[in-house]
């Protein structure tokens, strides 16, 4: 195993452990602590946001010190450790504790995209963002699902245990990595060869600031339905049951696999010019203005859309985002788009709250609809000409995923 094989490992078993409870945290807290405000669960997931918003940076910082599969190995420890205390916190003011240090330290895997985007060559990046983003989706899939399948077996708690396997199973795969000398060093022994970052101004940085509010809204919508997803689905399928639930709400992590798949078998360049993106936006909020229909099949006909616009949109996102920048200041270019991400998942997280709250479970999928919109006009607006003049270089960034995986060296987090 390489360490591009081996950090993808880590990508899936990381995503996994954060999709477990997504769906179901209104069900998590009613059932263990006799919460059932959505007020609550929205401020929670809100709270996730800034933990993840505040403490990435640092890690950023220190990742200039130490060499990242060096950090992850002991913060993905520490994180295990956490979520077991959070297990038997006995009341929910212990366990909103526990568990936001638990996503401090949990975070650190961000790392990996911003790392494995300096050992990758310019011919491979493009492959290894879409892999990378479909590993991410086939993690939500099945981490949904085996939350789903946990709840109806043995109830919600056992959820947590399964979150602290998976940073075990995270921290093991680093420590082979280091030990079997798979790990590539970033960083140079000598501190003088050290470039430190330009200085991140607004004048200098004012195209990655306008991706940062489009991905901000993109991010937005894409949160804002999910904390109540299961709850909504349930008043709207006759099928009932988590399993279900969370196999809906998989589905458009489902149809980002199939999209992958679909590229390969047909042989198509996995090319994502920046022209689609303004397309995929659009596709996107007509997704989920479906699934406000109280109509199972029109609501998954909506999911399969969001799905492939989704897939397209995260490649796009993350390839203009590597366009922008430069290798020296990805990390901090990165860092500061996540800033926004998070932001826009923490205006998602207080609003899907409030919305369900006063006009009910369909409001959130209308709003997001609206967000996807406005984030397509702000798209048209900021990169005008992005679709004659960035075509040739998105070609080059953007190279077919190889049949066989060793033919990329390394990997990325998308």
């Amino acid at each position: 195993m390489r360490l591009r094989h081996g950090l993808i490992l880590m990508t899936l078993f990381a995503v996994i452990s954060d999709a477990l409870l997504i769906p179901f945290y209104p069900q998590f807290f009613a059932e263990r602590y006799g919460h059932a405000s959505p007020w609550h669960v929205g401020a929670y997931v809100a709270f996730i946001s800034i933990t993840v918003m505040c403490v990435f940076p640092l890690w950023v910082r220190v990742a200039r010190r130490f060499e990242t599969l060096h950090i992850l190995q002991v913060t993905q420890g520490i994180a295990a450790v956490l979520c077991l205390a959070s297990y038997w916190a006995p009341g929910l003011v212990s366990y909103w504790a526990l568990s936001m240090a638990m996503f401090a330290f949990k975070s650190s895997y961000l790392l990996n995209f911003p790392y494995l985007m300096r050992t990758e060559s310019d011919d491979t990046r493009g492959a290894t963002i879409g892999l990378l983003s479909v590993t991410a989706h086939l993690g939500v899939v099945l981490g949904a699902v085996a939350g789903g399948a946990v709840i109806e077996q043995w109830g919600v708690r056992e959820c947590v245990l399964l979150m602290a396997l998976a940073d075990v199973v995270q921290m093991l795969i680093c420590t082979w990595l280091i030990r079997s000398r798979r790990m590539v060093p970033v960083l140079a022994q000598d501190d003088e060869a050290r470039t430190a970052p330009r200085r991140f101004s607004l004048a200098g940085h004012a195209p990655i600031l306008k991706l940062a509010v489009v991905m901000l809204l993109f991010d937005f919508g894409a949160a804002l339905a999910r904390p109540f997803f299961s709850v909504y689905w349930s008043g709207v399928s006759p099928w009932g049951g988590e399993i279900v639930a969370g196999a809906a709400f998989a589905v458009p992590k489902i149809v980002a696999v199939c999209a992958l798949l679909i590229h390969r078998w047909l042989t198509l360049p996995e090319t994502h010019p920046t022209r689609r993106t303004l397309a995929n936006l659009v596709l996107g909020g007509l997704g989920l203005l479906l699934q406000a229909v109280p109509d199972m099949a029109t609501m998954l006909i909506g999911r399969v859309l969001l799905g492939w616009a989704l897939y397209q949109l995260v490649i796009n996102f993350d390839v203009q985002l590597y366009q922008l920048s430069t290798p020296d200041d990805f990390g901090r270019d990165y860092g500061v788009i996540n800033i926004f991400q998070n932001c826009g998942v923490l205006l998602a997280s207080f609003t899907a709250g409030s919305l369900v709250a006063t006009l009910g479970l369909r409001a959130p999928f209308l709003v997001a609809g609206a967000a996807f919109l406005l984030a397509a006009a702000l798209w048209l607006w900021s990169f005008p000409r992005a679709r004659a003049d960035v075509h040739s270089d998105a070609d080059k960034l953007s190279t077919p995923i190889p049949s066989d995986p060793q033919e990329s060296t390394h990997a990325s987090v998308a």
